[in-house]
């Protein structure tokens, strides 16, 4: 009778796991690779009208993660998971894009202003593996951010820091498409950075953006009214603010900031605006929900703009854990089993009892 009882239960066991183990390989199978497809079957299609067309895809606060600052035991799996998330979704975005420039807005990597030269040179490496440059004729485009070289609170900017991402990063004053008669222009409000103003020549027909990675027309100061005032940009590009945000103000009144939800606007070259568009973070270890890359369309005198949002990691990683659930008590029978006699606290035990006295 006991035989058959524990046959019993066994084979409803093998009947749970076969279960689990099904739901789990489902449950990867679909976190890791189906939703990927699925969200970049929703994103918009921009498509090109005249010969002029130029596709920007815009990355901001990536922010690699480093070995430093987290010292829990599971940082080497953090990190994985991280890298292994944002190098899915950027090929995504590539795949939907098929830019001609990629402008990488900032905070690169979470430990590059304090990375000892060893630590940089990991960090470039794990960068480069998880961005490669797409084709050889894509442009690519990297500008510092406070966690690059410093700026914010108490980490001070260093020349050498400054002078080490320009090396690794190629970062230039301005980058120059003639073909598409384009021009980026590179500014930094932590450093007090803009490109020289002598040989600047103007095009009526050229496109002026300037790329920066702290907002300019959000808390506007004397240095970004004088760098919009010299290179009068037509659209403003910034990230630092991990969220998706549009201004638009008027030329004579750069204090003011009306944010917007609408991405697509039209006949921007004509009108007498500022337009700043702050792209939200890839990284979904910035602590916000929403996370993508942005996507912009140059196409004549009309900019098309939209966000590729990528899926909410933290929701799934929150299903894994509750699947882990399982196999932790399984570890657990398994340690009582092996390990009875010395120190599970179920194990049974040998008891005397004294008999009662009768009468």
């Amino acid at each position: 009778m006991f035989d058959k009882c524990r046959m019993r239960n066994f084979g409803k066991l093998h009947i749970f796991w076969k279960i689990y183990l099904s739901t789990l390989c489902l449950l990867v199978i679909y976190n890791e690779y189906l939703i990927h497809i699925f969200h970049s079957l929703q994103w918009s299609q921009l498509e090109c009208q005249t010969d002029r067309c130029l596709k920007i895809l815009l990355v901001a606060d990536p922010q690699i993660l480093g070995n430093t600052f987290d010292k829990k035991l599971y940082w080497p799996l953090a990190n994985l998971d991280s890298d292994w998330h944002l190098s899915k979704t950027y090929r995504k975005a590539l795949q939907h894009t098929t830019p001609d420039v990629i402008c990488f807005l900032g905070d690169l990597m979470d430990e590059g202003s304090v990375a000892s030269a060893v630590q940089y040179d990991e960090y470039y490496a794990r960068f480069a593996n998880i961005f490669p440059q797409p084709k050889a004729s894509t442009l690519m485009i990297y500008i510092p951010g406070d966690n690059d070289i410093g700026g914010e609170g108490r980490d001070q900017i260093t020349e050498e820091n400054v002078r080490r991402f320009r090396q690794y990063f190629d970062e230039q004053p301005t980058w120059e498409l003639t073909t598409h008669k384009a021009k980026f222009f590179n500014v930094n409000r932590f450093t007090g950075f803009m490109p020289p103003t002598d040989d600047i020549s103007w095009d009526s027909e050229s496109y002026s953006i300037m790329l920066s990675h702290m907002s300019l027309l959000k808390n506007a100061n004397s240095f970004s009214e004088r760098a919009i005032d010299v290179f009068r940009p037509q659209i403003i590009f910034s990230a630092h603010d991990h969220v998706s945000k549009m201004a638009v103000v008027h030329k004579s009144d750069r204090n003011k900031r009306n944010e917007i939800s609408s991405f697509n606007l039209v006949n921007l070259r004509y009108r007498q605006e500022l337009l700043e568009i702050m792209v939200p973070t890839c990284s979904y270890r910035m602590g916000v929900m929403k996370i993508g890359y942005g996507y912009a369309v140059l196409d004549g005198d009309e900019l098309k703009y939209t966000v590729l949002w990528t899926s909410q990691r933290f929701y799934q990683l929150a299903i894994y854990s509750l699947m882990i659930i399982p196999l932790k008590l399984l570890c657990g029978q398994i340690w009582c089993v092996i390990f009875k006699r010395y120190w599970c606290c179920c194990r049974s035990r040998n008891r005397n009892y004294l008999p009662l006295p009768i009468g």
